[in-house]
């Protein structure tokens, strides 16, 4: 038996450092928040990789005072938590870690100057060993530089990522933070060259403008701002229309009591806010802005402090889905479209739909059966009541091309049908109404060895519409299905439905993915590409789609249309 022995100060050191600044980007993050707690209201990153990696960021904050110069790089030293009491804890640092552990991986260097002082103070740390403090030139606030970061680990310095990778984690972590802190001044060099200027916003208006700097234009012009309040929890951000997505969520920035944190949970919260209006593989792009009374929310877990603990969380959680929820509904879902051509920059499907859900809608001998208003084109002018305007043609057995106005508008029939049908099989199965059709001929179907999956999902598969019954071995005998699936093929309706079952487990109404079947079911019964229409067939999609809720995306979260202006079409032809 191996002999148990005490680690020497030397190696918990080594090992501290390492848990507290796992990267580079990690120094960058810890310094920048230093200067945050410190009040600055300018501060000047400067990182080269031109060698080795080097950071120095300069502020004008409060300062260290000369006699606290030495003890601020020993480990846990703070001037952050007065009396001891973590639930105080309201600045970004607090564990005295950070100045400690980057000592300890690196040779650092302190100037700072405080009020009091008639003039700046050096301390140099190499080897883990301190410096004599001595006189030297600089200005009020503090100044820090790191060079031949992790010498003293190796083996970290081994495994580090590229110059260009680290770079790309200290510009995002830059970023981040510099979104909560939408009233200070950062600026960023990389090689002595400036890379982000995030000037102080008005006060305002500050926090959009820092979104702007950071997110773009094009962001802005495809999102919606959210705000909640209540007496423990607020926020406030924008939220990206489902056709503006990215294919992970590496754009998402989530603020939580001015610290930057990342929450798997939170943004699995925020995905099921946009269940069946964006594809499973795509996600939002969210700038959002929390706050929680600091005796609901713990972030002393991880060293890095991104990590959180908050109380109550499933009903923060259902607020938040709620918030979005309605945010998008509230807007109509009016989406951009953006492609590279030049002449066109975009195209809007800007109409205000009407939020109506009690729609019938069948398919039955090439025929649409839609009581409406009538549809006849009045020249086609444009018409409040029509927004979607009147069908000109089918092109390509796939799309509708109707006229608005002064405007073409393209519609994409079975992303429309899709979002139509998935409509109407949400709401009748949430309402406990769902309108069936009885089969002139029950229809016997194998399930094979699934038969006892179905029958354990019985009363939810009712709900859904689809009436059934035992009929011996693995077969069920099949006599009403949903009225809005019209005519189809009830063996694959089944089939569909069993794997879906099997992917998500019973199917409970409380459970969001339970969007998942009604996904499926009307992707699979929804009029294809393919079919050709008539003039009147392709009026009644459109009439049914200013009536249907968030028609302007299928189920995957593209566009179920766009629109395309005279003016845009002329400039395609060199009019002007």
């Amino acid at each position: 038996m191996y002999e148990i022995k005490k680690l020497s100060q030397e190696i918990i050191k080594t090992i501290a450092a390492g848990e507290v600044v796992e990267r580079p980007y990690s120094i960058v993050k810890e310094l920048l928040e230093n200067s945050l707690d410190a009040g600055s209201k300018n501060i000047n990153i400067f990182v080269d990789d031109h060698e080795s990696l080097y950071i120095r960021i300069v502020d004008d904050g409060a300062g260290i005072k000369e006699e606290y110069l030495s003890k601020a790089v020993e480990r846990h030293a703070t001037s952050k938590l007065v009396n001891q009491d973590l639930s105080e804890v309201k600045t970004l640092g607090f564990r005295g870690e950070a100045l400690y552990a980057i000592a300890a991986a690196s040779q650092m260097t302190i100037i700072s100057r405080t009020t009091e002082m008639t003039e700046a103070k050096k301390l140099i740390i190499k080897d883990n060993t301190k410096s004599d403090i001595i006189p030297s030139r600089g200005k009020l606030g503090t100044e820090i530089i790191v060079e031949e970061i992790f010498k003293n680990i190796p083996a970290r310095k081994k495994f580090l990522k590229s110059n260009r990778s680290e770079l790309y984690a200290i510009r995002d972590i830059i970023k981040r933070i510099s979104f909560s802190h939408p009233n200070v001044c950062i600026n960023y060099y990389e090689n002595k060259k400036i890379k982000y200027l995030f000037e102080a916003g008005k006060k305002e208006n500050s926090l959009k403008e820092r979104i702007y700097e950071i997110l773009g234009a094009e962001f802005i012009n495809s999102s919606l701002f959210m705000k909640y309040e209540n007496k423990v929890f607020s926020f406030q951000g924008y939220i990206s229309l489902p056709t503006y997505n990215r294919p992970n969520w590496n754009d998402t920035i989530i603020i939580l009591n001015n610290r930057v944190i990342k929450d798997r949970e939170l943004l699995g919260v925020i995905k099921a806010g946009y269940a069946g209006l964006m594809a499973s593989k795509r996600f939002p792009i969210i700038a959002l802005f929390l706050n929680i009374h600091q005796d609901n929310v713990d972030f002393n877990v991880h060293p890095a402090k991104t990590e959180v603990r908050i109380i109550n969380k499933k009903i923060i959680h259902s607020i938040l889905i709620k918030n979005i929820r309605l945010t998008l509904e509230k807007s109509g879902l009016i989406s951009s479209v953006f492609f590279e051509n030049s002449l066109i920059k975009n195209f809007n499907t800007n109409t205000n739909f009407q939020k109506k859900i009690d729609i019938e809608f069948s398919l039955k001998n090439k025929a649409f059966e839609h009581n409406s208003k009538t549809t006849e084109p009045q020249a086609y002018k444009e018409n409040k009541d029509f927004p979607l305007g009147f069908a000109v043609a089918q092109i390509n057995k796939m799309f509708i091309i109707s006229q608005s106005g002064k405007k073409l508008i393209l519609t994409d029939q079975h992303a429309a049908h899709e979002r139509i049908v998935l409509e109407k099989i949400r709401h009748n199965f949430m309402k406990k109404e769902n309108q069936r059709q009885i089969l002139l001929i029950p229809e016997i179907i194998n399930i094979n060895e699934n038969k006892k999956l179905l029958f354990l999902n019985k009363g939810e598969i009712n709900r859904l519409g689809i009436i059934f019954e035992d009929y011996g071995d693995n077969t069920i005998l099949v006599r009403e299905i949903p009225s809005v699936l019209g005519k189809i093929n009830i063996q694959h309706l089944l089939e569909d439905l069993i794997i879906n079952i099997k992917n998500i487990g019973n199917i409970d109404a409380r459970n969001s993915n339970i969007e998942k079947i009604f996904s499926s079911i009307s992707c699979h019964n929804s009029i294809r590409a393919g079919r050709v229409l008539n003039i009147e067939e392709m009026n009644s999609l459109l009439r049914l789609m200013e009536e249907t809720p968030n028609a302007g995306q299928c189920n995957h979260g593209r566009p179920t249309f766009i629109e395309l202006s005279f003016k845009d079409i002329e400039g395609l032809f060199g009019r002007t």
